[in-house]
């Protein structure tokens, strides 16, 4: 080897070594130093999450304060405003029509918190607040409400509905009973005639019978003729009639035969007897005056009132 090659091979090495250095005291300046003397490691810190808050709740709509009832005869709306299967919220006041010609009424206030149902649809009533809903009867749906809706009255009249119950019907006056007859004096005033005359004979037919004043006078058999009082024994009307073989009572149907006994109730006694004769071609009273006024009937409660008490 010469010593030109000997010269540079050596000036290369030293080239090297002095780059090495170099690169060596680069590396030991950028990494920092542990109290060892080691490189530090290097911690890599993930970016802070910002956290937003979440937002309040929203408030509840406020309840509705109960309405009053609407006062009895206020016009709610038509029947033609209110559909079959579905209805309308009035005010304080839901009218439905479940059925044809079925209506209904409720309050509007939702029995859950107080909040007024908002809406009629799908044949229910919905409440905004908490989701109840109701039938269109008013029965509980769904919850949260526990209870359905207040029931109002609601009525009908000329195509209107109208708040409140409907008018009672007129009553009738009650049948009174038939009153007694009030029979005419009797009083002949045929030339001839005995001052206590009643009838002729010949005016009372055989099987029946006359009512003059307050007697009757009949002639079961010809020739026979019996004297009886007007007052039905029952309750103290005046019999009125005498078909059919029986004398009849107006009042309350008694029926006695020719000869005063009972044929029908409810009466349960004979008509009292009076006295009569026959004078000549006439009937005439053997005892009381045929004009004598007729007590009047006895009250009612002498039905079941024994005789004696109370007026009976």
């Amino acid at each position: 080897m010469s010593i030109d090659q000997v010269g540079r091979r050596e000036v290369v090495v030293a080239a090297g070594v002095v780059m090495v250095a170099a690169a060596c005291t680069n590396q030991r300046a950028a990494a920092p130093v542990t109290g060892s003397g080691a490189p530090a490691t290097t911690t890599t810190t993930p970016p802070a999450t910002t956290t937003t808050a979440a937002p309040p709740p929203a408030a509840e709509p406020p309840a509705a304060e109960p309405g009053p009832a609407p006062v009895n005869g206020t016009v709610l709306a038509g029947t033609a405003d209110v559909l079959v299967g579905g209805g309308v919220i009035l005010g304080d006041t839901v009218v439905t029509q479940p059925n044809a010609g079925s209506f209904l009424a409720f309050s509007s206030v939702c029995p859950h918190q107080g909040c007024a149902v908002n809406a009629i649809s799908g044949g229910v009533i919905n409440c905004p607040c908490h989701g109840s809903q109701f039938a269109l009867d008013g029965s509980l749906v769904r919850g949260p409400a526990t209870r359905g809706l207040a029931a109002r009255q609601v009525s009908v009249r000329d195509g209107q509905l109208i708040a409140g119950p409907a008018p009672a019907p007129p009553v009738a006056p009650a049948a009174e009973e038939a009153p007694p007859a009030v029979p005419a004096p009797a009083t002949v005033t045929e030339p001839g005639a005995p001052d206590n005359a009643i009838a002729r004979a010949s005016d009372v037919p055989v099987g029946g019978g006359v009512i003059v004043g307050n007697t009757v006078v009949t002639q079961p058999n010809a020739g026979s003729f019996v004297g009886l009082s007007v007052v039905c024994t029952h309750l103290g009307c005046a019999v009125n009639d005498i078909s059919g073989g029986t004398i009849n009572c107006p009042c309350h149907g008694s029926k006695f035969n020719l000869d005063g006994s009972v044929a029908a109730g409810p009466a349960t006694r004979s008509l009292d007897g009076r006295e009569v004769s026959v004078q000549g071609d006439w009937v005439v009273s053997g005892a009381g005056d045929p004009n004598a006024p007729i007590p009047p009937p006895k009250p009612w409660w002498c039905e079941i009132i024994p005789p004696g008490c109370l007026g009976c």
